[in-house]
């Protein structure tokens, strides 16, 4: 029994081979069973630091630090501090504006707490001491540029700030903004950035807030730069001067980056790392320029044309009076009065209201003008231009200035380099005609017949400045014993001028071809139209000839300006609005109005001219001793004579020549031509009726304002142009006005007059103030509501309101309190958390008497760019603030997970909507409502809409009508929290349930993010791109730590772990993470003993399999022993107590 037995106990023992002192036992995969240590084991294991490459400290790469720009008194800076826990600076107000993400900001302020804040009102200014614990997103209730957005205070005696703005609209140089200018345009690749405004601050030696308690300072450069279309910022970080401790910090940690409040941000590349780095700024790289300590933001989404910038260009180039006689020019007053007076001819100016129209009259001496008229001929406006050639590209300033412009004071600056041109002093030229066999009509409206042959002077006139002649060529008409024109010369000479002579000659039959089309030319100080059979020309915007073919004749009409009265002389008169005088000899003797058709033969042959005239020579000799027939001679009572003349109405110029030429066509001829002569000169001495009354209305919000409108003439009309819901005109002129909204418009009151059926146009200027109390309206100073008339009046707050309007109450819960402090309206922010001193908006760890000021952190006492600083809490010890990975107290052993950093910009989700609403919203308003929706979405994930676009209904229109929008939206992915499952799974659902919530929260804002849409189905909204978790992984990164691996959960998103978290020691070895990687420490337990790389092996003691041997021996010699002893006893006793069993028998 007892071989048998240790043969089993042998059996049961591992083999054992000779000259080995130990043995091994793999398990099944390499992997053991055992249960590894959890994580939470494995990060309180501690041990000595090895001596291995690994623990050398990481130093700072040797990349030159950049130098802060120049500033101090030294450098022109102004100093602001103020020894308070914060304050801000005064409000900074470039004149082109400063482009921020789609917007144009008009002022900006800096704080203690290092932000450049554009606040929606001048006074809505606060300091904002806490920044966002999420980071920019683009939507941020403020917009500001953040340098390094933390709480800082001045108010320990320490730091200041400097500051200087420099404006170089106009190409003024400074060294800091060429130096500025060279940055920008070596990082943006863009050789031709000039900057018109920048901006400089400068922190110096700012201290954490409480000051008294804080031990590093920070000294650091903000630059802001425009060019009024694109701007930028530059962040400059002094070189070891970014001394903050971050493991003090108790608040959310610092920000950088900036945020335009609708849509456009960037957060800086240190938001991503650990604490410890974001609060050394000054030792990022910037790869553009190789300099440590710069960052680089561009801060305007797209680049767009800045008019407040080239009007005030424009407005530096011109005097500020017009040197030309600007009160000298003027529009006709109405279109039809225009068309008329040949100084001006209708253009195309590509501009103005629907049904406007365009006339344009030109002078070498004083420019010329251009007037726009509406559908009724009213005069709309009217300006002034100094090209006839360049008209076009002259009245650019306007559109800059006024019509592009939201600044009402640089239009009127624009309107003292040009002012408006009315027709207050518009006055038509004088006409005369000449028709027919040749009847005159005078300068001074004498009707007379003269038959003369030849050359003749018809009017000569001077004045100081220039002087026109126009003379006239006749011959017979046919057999008759009268004459008509054959061809006008006309000579214009002017100071500004060399002669210019135009001469118009009779086509003869076989010439007339293309004469039916309408053609216009021009040269020097002459300006020509043809339509159909008639030429028109101007000559130097002045005198004005006009040339009709007729009936084998030329008829003309001569128009002069009023400086040629009391100088004309010549066979159209004296030209001094006296008739008497009219018939004027060359000799000076006059005969009177009632002479003779001979005598006034005779004196009309005084005007001959017998030398070589403006016409040269004749080339068709003169019958000698040529006699018209006079109008006496020609009256008979013949039936024939009498068909002849029928239709002359009694006309005497049509009788006339009907009878000398035989020809009733030539009479009716001769009639309609003296018909529209007449027509024309009643047009042009015809006015519209005026509009009296106040060219401004001023009205306060909610309250009605009268004002009223008179004419000059009876029977007016007054009305609207266009009908506004806020407006009421009355026909007798009463207009009302009560402003409900600040929806844009054009105010446009009309006279028209029942008789002529001519108008007028007023345009009012229209303000309306909107603040909360009506003594704060400022009406001097306005912004124009869009391209309308309407402008909105400033608002000068009261104290303890603010506001655009002043429409909010000053509340300390306006500014957001210390992380996880509420607010209570009226009252303020409770106290800090537990641990934490302060207000409740400013907080801070509890501090302690400065005993270690003195003390200092050793020498490399933190690995992998720890953080060392003095802790009190340890008794002025030295203690490390490590990467998040890192688990131990020197930032040597990792194990800890953590968020990756982005490697690659991720793509944007992307979708879009098909929205529908009955509002009749504009594009920003359906822009901001729907964002504003995502916005609010459960995770926070939009960025911005990138289209907009209204389409056309795909239903017939019904009584309410439908507005139809498609809105393409994107999102960002994020590593970190539900995001990504979010995007990928729930997005749709989510939208879809947002916009089945039809109210919206008010806001007063433009523009408005109220609008209602109708409830989407999940067909209205549609995928345009995603990106699933396998791609995404490309784009995030473990940076710096070796051995981490990217795990994916739908709830946490991508987190860095490392595989001691995971199981990666076998046989329960102890892992600990060091820089190199997981380093795993393995245990002994039973007999055994790990081993290997991750403990894989197993090995058993030698000490122990000796230990079992000889133990198991001695068991079974204590066994074998036992079991004789028992047999032997066993034995022993059978044989002393065994007796038979007798009977007696």
């Amino acid at each position: 029994p007892w071989v048998s037995l240790s043969c089993l106990c042998l059996c049961l023992l591992p083999h054992v081979v000779p000259g080995m002192t130990t043995a091994s036992l793999k398990t099944d995969r390499g992997r053991s069973t055992a249960a590894s240590l959890p994580p939470a084991a494995s990060r309180t294991i501690t041990s000595a630091i090895p001596n291995t490459s690994t623990a050398a400290p990481v130093p700072i790469p040797s990349e030159k630090g950049v130098s802060l720009l120049p500033y101090g008194s030294g450098a022109g800076d102004l100093e602001l501090v103020r020894r308070t826990v914060d304050f801000t600076s005064p409000l900074f107000k470039p004149l082109t504006g400063f482009p921020l993400g789609s917007s144009l900001r008009d002022s900006l302020y800096f704080t203690d707490n290092g932000q450049i804040i554009f606040p929606e009102s001048d006074y809505q200014i606060f300091s904002y001491p806490n920044p966002l614990p999420t980071g920019f997103t683009g939507w941020d209730p403020v917009a500001l540029v953040a340098p390094f957005w933390d709480d800082a205070d001045f108010s320990g005696g320490r730091g200041t700030i400097f500051y200087r703005e420099y404006e170089t609209l106009y190409g003024e140089a400074s060294p800091l903004v060429l130096q500025t200018e060279s940055w920008i345009r070596k990082i943006t690749n863009n050789g031709h950035y000039k900057a018109r405004w920048t901006l400089k601050v400068t922190w110096v030696g700012a201290h954490a807030y409480p000051a008294q308690w804080s031990l590093g300072t920070n000294t650091y450069q903000a630059v802001l730069s425009t060019d009024g279309s694109r701007s930028y910022a530059l962040f400059l970080y002094q070189s070891g001067g970014m001394q903050w401790d971050a493991a003090r910090h108790a608040g959310s940690p610092v920000l950088m980056g900036f945020s335009s409040g609708d849509g456009h941000f960037e957060n800086s590349p240190l938001m991503f790392q650990p604490v410890w780095e974001k609060y050394r700024p000054d030792r990022l790289l910037n790869s553009d320029l190789g300099l440590r300590g710069l960052q680089f933001y561009r801060l305007h989404r797209e680049e767009r044309p800045n008019y407040r910038l080239v009007c005030l260009q424009w407005l530096r180039s011109q005097p500020q009076r017009p040197s030309w006689g600007w009160n000298q020019v003027s529009c006709p007053c109405s279109w039809q009065q225009g068309r008329w007076d040949l100084r001006f001819r209708p253009v195309s100016l590509g501009r103005g209201a629907p049904g406007s129209r365009q006339l344009c009259g030109f002078t070498s001496w004083r420019g010329g003008v251009c007037c726009s008229y509406g559908p009724w001929g009213e005069l709309r406006e009217g300006w002034h231009v100094q090209s006839p050639r360049q008209f076009a590209q002259e009245l650019e300033p306007q559109s800059w200035c006024c019509r592009w412009n939201d600044k009402p004071y640089l239009c009127a600056l624009y309107q003292q380099r040009r002012p408006r041109v009315g027709c207050a002093s518009y006055r038509p030229l004088r006409p005369a005609w000449m028709f027919g066999d040749p009847h005159i009509t005078t300068l001074d409206g004498v009707n007379y017949t003269f038959n003369g042959l030849g050359d003749f002077l018809l009017v000569q006139a001077q004045d100081g400045n220039s002087s026109f002649q126009l003379q006239g060529r006749t011959t017979q008409t046919g057999s008759a014993q009268a004459t008509n024109f054959i061809a006008f010369a006309a000579q214009y000479r002017s100071s500004s001028l060399g002669p210019v002579t135009l001469d118009i000659e009779a086509q003869k039959e076989e010439e007339k071809e293309g004469g039916a089309g309408q053609e216009g030319g021009s040269a020097p100080g002459v300006l020509l139209s043809r339509s159909g059979p008639e030429v028109s020309a101007s000559f130097d915007g002045s005198a004005a000839v006009s040339v009709t073919a007729l009936s084998s004749a030329l008829h003309a009409s001569a128009s002069l300006p009023r400086e040629y009265r009391d100088r004309t002389e010549g066979l159209l008169g004296i030209w001094n609005d006296n008739p008497e005088d009219d018939f004027r000899m060359s000799n000076g003797s006059a005969i009177p109005l009632s002479s003779s058709e001979a005598t006034l033969f005779r004196y009309g042959m005084t005007w001959e001219i017998n030398r070589t005239g403006l016409l040269g020579d004749r080339n068709d000799p003169l019958p000698p001793g040529f006699s018209p027939v006079f109008y006496d001679q020609l009256q008979t009572n013949s039936s024939l004579d009498e068909d002849l003349i029928s239709s002359c109405n009694g006309d005497r110029a049509c009788i006339y020549d009907a009878l000398a030429t035989r020809s009733a066509g030539v009479g009716l001829h001769t009639l309609a031509l003296r018909k529209t002569y007449e027509r024309v000169n009643a047009t042009v001495n015809q006015y519209p009726p005026s509009i009296e009354g106040s060219p401004v209305v001023e009205a306060y919000k909610g309250q009605t304002v009268l004002i009223q409108y008179t004419s000059n003439a009876e029977d007016v009309t007054f009305m609207l142009r266009d009908n506004c819901t806020d407006f009421k005109l009355f026909e007798n002129g009463t207009l009302l006005w009560t402003p409900k909204s600040l929806e844009p418009f054009s105010l446009e009151i009309l006279a028209r007059s029942a008789k002529t059926g001519l108008s007028s146009a007023l345009q009012p200027r229209t303000t309306v103030c909107h603040c909360s109390a009506k003594s704060q309206c400022l009406y001097n100073q306005t912004s124009r509501v869009g391209s309308s008339s309407l402008e909105v009046a400033g608002c000068k707050c009261d104290r303890g309101t603010f506001g655009r309007y002043c429409e909010r109450s000053a509340d300390a819960c306006e500014e957001p309190c210390f992380p996880n402090v509420s607010c209570v309206p009226g009252k303020g922010c409770e106290a800090c958390p537990p641990g934490l001193t302060g207000d409740g908006r400013h907080c801070a760890a509890l501090g302690s008497s400065p005993l270690c000021r003195n003390q200092s952190c050793p020498v490399n006492y933190c690995y992998n760019q720890g953080h060392c600083y003095i802790s009190e809490a340890l008794g002025c010890q030295p203690s490390c603030t490590c990467p998040p990975a890192f688990t131990d107290s020197h930032c040597l052993l990792a194990g800890n997970n953590f968020t990756p950093t982005v490697s690659l910009e991720p793509p944007l989700r992307v979708i879009q909507l098909l929205l529908s609403e009955e509002e009749n919203a504009s594009m920003a308003d359906v822009n901001a409502s729907v964002a504003y929706r995502l916005r609010t979405l459960h995770v926070r994930a939009f960025l911005y809409n990138s289209e907009v676009n209204p389409i056309d209904s795909p239903a017939p229109a019904s009584e309410s009508p439908v507005q139809y929008w498609t809105v393409t939206s994107q999102f960002q992915y994020r590593p970190g929290g539900p995001v990504i499952h979010f995007l990928n799974n729930q997005l749709l659902a989510a939208v879809v349930e947002a916009f089945l919530h039809r109210q919206v929260p008010q806001r007063r804002e433009e523009p408005r993010s109220d609008v209602v849409f109708q409830p989407l189905s999940r067909e209205d909204v549609r995928d345009v791109t995603a990106v699933n978790v396998s791609m995404l992984r490309a784009y995030f990164t473990c940076s710096g730590y070796k051995g981490y691996e990217l795990v994916y959960d739908p709830q946490s998103g991508f987190t860095c772990v490392s595989p001691c978290s995971r199981g990666y020691c076998d046989q329960g070895g102890q892992c600990q993470h060091l820089p190199s990687g997981p380093h795993c420490s393995c245990v002994s337990f039973s007999i055994y003993t790990a081993w290997g790389e991750r403990c894989e092996h197993l090995s058993m003691k030698l000490e122990a399999f000796f230990g079992i041997f000889f133990g198991a021996l001695g068991a079974l010699l204590l066994l074998g022993f036992g079991t004789f002893v028992v047999l032997r006893f066993w034995g022993c006793s059978r044989t002393r107590f065994s007796y038979p069993l007798d009977t007696e028998s």
